[in-house]
């Protein structure tokens, strides 16, 4: 009974000490983006229903991307329920503010394990999610760009400066523009080649090897028809990311119905590849500064500089805001006490019936 008690002692402290690491880099993430915001000079017309807008366009994203995360544990020996898995999805999403990454895939792993997922498995779940939704991310930056045309979106009129340099500048825009979008689909058919099933799954038993409880019959079923239903939950996802953005430009600015369609391809193009380059240039937790500088960049020539500075931090603030109200409204949701000896007996079941 003691040693009960204490292992219950150790697992509330473990989660106290990954909590209080969490706010502070949860904490540190919105000081430094607040302060980015105050030290631009553009004066802010802030529409509060366009952001809270923006934000569930967002959260609509994260659980396209969560229903995937479920669906690999679905072909896995050991699938917990819906909820569940889109649960930890959501609420571990607050563990990429922790410089590392890595407290991701501890915070999914443990909050899906209550529920009968084993730990390796989980944390395999969680590569092949992130993977796929990176091929699709670099595919649809690709796409957007491809498709956005004319890169320039009207703002009610150009000052006579911009009236005379745009022409100059249009060559050069469009070439700029494609070159993301070379970038884009360079880095979606790397991501593609490493998420195949022949290739990852070789990769995922190598990987699994010296977690406890890994080995093959902790893998999943890697197969093109899960590769195919994550792309097109992802896609859906990166296009619900990319009204998020523009919901939160309609909230800045008083652009028309037909100024954001237009704008559409190349904002949904440059939210997918600022966030995809954030992820591959994994020196600052969540992305932060290398996916702002590129959404700078890729949203300048179309809607200004001043504009696109002030679009990304506010969408940063309102991406980490809803994040932080999913964690709220999902945490009570836990897994309730008697689960918790599930985990200890299920991996041995389909030990035998496991993909090889």
């Amino acid at each position: 009974m003691s040693r009960v008690r204490w292992r219950k002692r150790l697992i509330a402290a473990v989660k106290i000490v990954i909590a209080v690491v969490v706010v502070w880099g949860l904490g540190r993430h919105i000081l430094r983006t607040w302060t980015d915001l105050q030290r631009h000079e553009t004066p802010l017309q802030i529409s509060p229903g366009f952001l809270a807008l923006s934000g569930l366009l967002y959260l609509a994203g994260l659980v396209l991307c969560g229903l995937f995360y479920d669906d690999v544990l679905k072909a896995s020996p050991t699938p917990i329920p819906r909820l569940a898995a889109v649960r930890a999805y959501l609420i571990s999403h607050l563990g990429k503010y922790v410089p590392g990454k890595a407290m991701v895939v501890v915070m999914r792993a443990g909050m899906s394990a209550p529920h009968g997922a084993r730990g390796a498995t989980a944390a395999i779940a969680t590569f092949y999610e992130t993977l796929v939704m990176m091929a699709a991310g670099g595919l649809i930056a690709a796409a957007g760009f491809g498709l956005s045309g004319s890169p320039r979106v009207e703002l009610g009129g150009d000052p006579p400066v911009l009236t005379f340099i745009l022409p100059i500048l249009g060559l050069v825009v469009v070439q700029v523009v494609s070159l993301l979008g070379l970038v884009g689909l360079g880095l979606g058919l790397l991501f593609l080649i490493v998420s195949w099933p022949p290739i990852f799954r070789r990769i995922a038993r190598t990987a699994t090897l010296p977690i406890p409880g890994g080995g093959p019959d902790a893998l999943p079923f890697f197969s093109r028809r899960l590769l195919g239903l994550g792309l097109l939950r992802t896609t859906l996802a990166w296009l619900a990311m990319g009204l998020s953005q523009l919901a939160v430009i309609r909230g800045l600015t008083p652009l028309g119905p037909h100024e954001l369609f237009a704008a559409f391809p190349l904002v949904v193009g440059s939210v997918a590849l600022a966030t995809v380059a954030g992820f591959v240039i994994a020196v600052f937790p969540g992305g932060l500064g290398v996916r702002e500088g590129v959404l700078m960049y890729a949203l300048g020539p179309a809607l200004g500089a001043d504009l696109a500075v002030v679009a990304a931090l506010v969408l940063r603030l309102v991406w980490v805001a809803s994040e932080f109200v999913a964690a709220l409204a999902l945490a009570p949701l836990g897994a309730p006490e008697v689960v918790l000896s599930a985990p200890i007996e299920q991996p041995e079941q389909p030990s035998t019936a496991g993909p090889s």
